[in-house]
């Protein structure tokens, strides 16, 4: 089993790698904020959160997020699960910071992943994949907001998930 985990692990991780550590210089910097602005004037919020992704610079994923209303990215085909997996990721880190805006996002996706199980659709990578990137999640709710109420109810519905994967 713990090499089946293991397995997982590297999956995950190689996913992860491929959207989070692409290396840009500040002209770059700028194609990719002229891109995402150009996305969401288009409505084509799916895209420009992937591209804050790419980014790989919390700031600018943040500054997509703030640019998009969250019911539009997720009313009627919400974003990928492995995108959804990597914003969670991303927004795990320093979740003191711009903490509402986070949970936000970060609840949005876990009532797609609660979906996902419902619907029997999570088969045991996606399993796998979610395990690794919502523990850290409980730990980062737990030692940098234990206090904030929206959190505690995240914690909840992601404790929840991991219950049931």
């Amino acid at each position: 089993s713990s090499g089946i985990n293991a397995e997982y692990g590297e999956r995950v991780n190689s996913h992860l790698n491929d959207i989070m550590n692409l290396k840009r210089n500040s002209s770059d910097e700028e194609d990719t904020q002229a891109k995402i602005t150009t996305l969401i004037r288009q409505c084509n919020y799916q895209g420009a959160v992937y591209e804050a992704l790419c980014a790989t610079d919390i700031t600018v994923l943040l500054e997509t997020c703030r640019m998009i209303d969250p019911e539009q990215l997720f009313a009627i085909r919400p974003p990928s699960r492995e995108t959804l997996l990597c914003l969670v990721h991303q927004m795990t880190e320093d979740l003191h910071e711009e903490t509402d805006l986070k949970l936000e996002y970060i609840g949005r996706s876990a009532m797609v992943f609660q979906k996902v199980i419902r619907e029997g659709h999570a088969d045991e990578e996606l399993r796998g994949q979610m395990s690794m990137v919502l523990r850290p999640l409980l730990i980062a709710i737990d030692e940098r907001i234990p206090r904030n109420s929206t959190a505690r109810m995240l914690k909840l519905a992601v404790q929840s998930i991991l219950d049931q994967i």
